[in-house]
């Protein structure tokens, strides 16, 4: 019974976050079309490589605070221990995040010359360093809310700042301030969240002399992962150098806004890892070896379920969305979609997995293991790139990605092993290959076509789903009852007020 409460608490927490991906996913579906539009090609080109580049940077300039702090608060109680951890990591991911803004600003003449080549991009190098802090800081702000029962509070800060970001992007592009003004959107909407978020924090733990008594801990926990972080943007983000050295900005532009469209098939991971791992955490330490596995089979079942149809639909619609969103330039992309999609299934593999290797303890492993995948990456990249265009570029991101969800598969299930459902993978295939079907027969060409075709995508996948009996009884109960207890939640409340 105890089990069965915790689960609808988990349950709940996802629900929650899961509607807070769901509306960052549209608004970031409604900034693909604006800023591409808007921009072209080479301009949006250099905005992705200006994101790539903070993206490499953040994991080595929060000292994988972000991380530790989730790890070892999760079930901490003492108040004075938490303020004393919080504000020492934060103080040291400050000083951190400085350095490395102002590495970013004395190297943007470089990386503008020889890496873009092309001089006048240094001013947007230039301005965009400030981001490199301000990242920095609101990942560690945002760490400290995953902990505990304070999930809410972290799905409104980084909703708020998406929301604020895409406002602020529509009103300086129609200004006429150009890529100027996508930076300057980014920089204000962090800025204000991060005074929010780090304020409720001091008002929640209060204010003291930092002293880093516990600091030793933390990084001996947390260093070992920077050259991961550094080897896994190889792995992804990192193909997009390769392809910018080779073909230039504008084919960058071109990869950066197919990859983009298809990396939203793992929006679902990302609601699951920010209750998951604080509660696998708490779990672990509290000797509950096996509710971790529960909670593993669990998740990599309902990653599944969610992320197959999403890989088939987004492969199907890959053509007209990239119309719609943006110019008839972009479309020669169409198949990294697809590739980016489908690669997204392996990466839960190592998504899931590497939550085993935090909890035992084995993070030299990771490096490893990115090290396999990442050679690959490069290897294929330079080999393809120059024959088969962007096209190669999707290859083998995809055959690297792949590479690493089954190494990691591999490696983990010696510590930690959970049922892959593998029935249920046949089921949920089968389901989505007549969704397939269904959306082949819509063929849709215009934005409100594809729409209904998403909605009729979603209603034959579940439907078929449920006729081939994807789902257990007592799984459909337990869900039946989820729902109902909370939506009754929602109707007293609205009674009340």
């Amino acid at each position: 019974m105890q089990n069965l409460q915790r689960y609808a608490i988990f349950g709940k927490q996802i629900v929650y976050t899961i509607i807070t991906q769901i509306i960052m996913v549209v608004l970031g579906i409604m900034q693909i079309p604006i800023i591409t539009k808007n921009l072209g090609s080479s301009l949006y080109g250099t905005w992705a490589i200006i994101i790539t580049t903070i993206t490499i940077i953040i994991p080595f300039s929060t000292l994988s605070f972000n991380m530790s702090l989730v790890r070892f608060l999760a079930a901490e109680k003492d108040i004075k221990k938490i303020r004393e951890d919080f504000l020492s990591a934060f103080s040291l991911v400050v000083l951190s995040g400085l350095v490395f803004s102002l590495l970013f600003f004395g190297l943007s003449d470089v990386f503008a010359r020889y890496i873009l080549k092309d001089a006048s991009l240094i001013a947007y190098l230039r301005l965009s360093s400030v981001l490199v802090l301000l990242n920095t800081t609101f990942w560690v702000i945002t760490a400290f809310f995953r902990t505990g029962s304070r999930i809410g509070i972290f799905n409104i800060l980084t909703l708020g700042w998406n929301a604020l970001q895409v406002g602020l992007t529509i009103l300086f592009l129609l200004l006429g301030y150009g890529l100027t003004g996508v930076i300057y959107a980014a920089i204000l909407s962090a800025v204000l969240l991060n005074i929010i978020g780090l304020f409720m924090i001091l008002r929640e733990i209060g204010i003291s002399r930092p002293k880093f008594s516990n600091i030793k801990t933390y990084l001996k926990w947390g260093l070992p992962l920077l050259p991961t972080n550094a080897i896994l943007w190889i792995i992804s983000p990192g193909d997009r150098y390769i392809v910018s050295y080779f073909l230039g900005v504008s084919a960058t532009g071109i990869y950066s806004a197919s990859s983009g469209i298809g990396a939203y098939t793992t929006f679902a991971f990302v609601p699951l890892s920010t209750v998951l791992y604080p509660i696998i955490s708490k779990a672990y330490d509290e000797g509950n070896q096996e509710e971790c596995q529960n909670y593993f089979q669990l998740s990599f079942k309902y990653l599944m379920m969610i992320t197959i149809p999403a890989a088939v639909g987004l492969t199907m619609l890959a053509r007209p969305l990239l119309i719609i969103l943006t110019t008839t330039e972009f479309v020669s992309g169409t198949p990294i979609i697809a590739f980016t999609a489908f690669g997204a299934l392996a990466s839960i593999l190592y998504s899931l997995g590497i939550y085993i290797i935090y909890l035992v303890g084995k993070t030299q492993t990771i490096m490893k293991l990115l090290g396999i995948s990442a050679a690959t990456n490069v290897i294929l990249d330079i080999l393809l790139v120059p024959h088969m265009g962007v096209i190669g570029a999707g290859i083998g991101s995809f055959v690297a990605t792949v590479v690493l969800g089954l190494l990691t598969l591999i490696v983990t299930r010696r510590h930690i092993k959970y049922d892959l459902s593998f029935s249920f993978l046949i089921k949920s295939a089968v389901s989505a290959g007549i969704m397939a079907l269904c959306l082949w027969f819509i063929h849709p060409r215009s934005a409100l076509m594809v729409l209904v075709s998403i909605i009729a995508g979603i209603i034959t996948y579940f439907g078929v789903l449920l006729l081939i009996r994807g789902f257990s009884k007592t799984e459909l109960t337990f869900a039946t009852t989820f729902i109902r207890d909370n939506l009754k939640g929602i109707f007293r409340s609205k009674s009340k007020s």
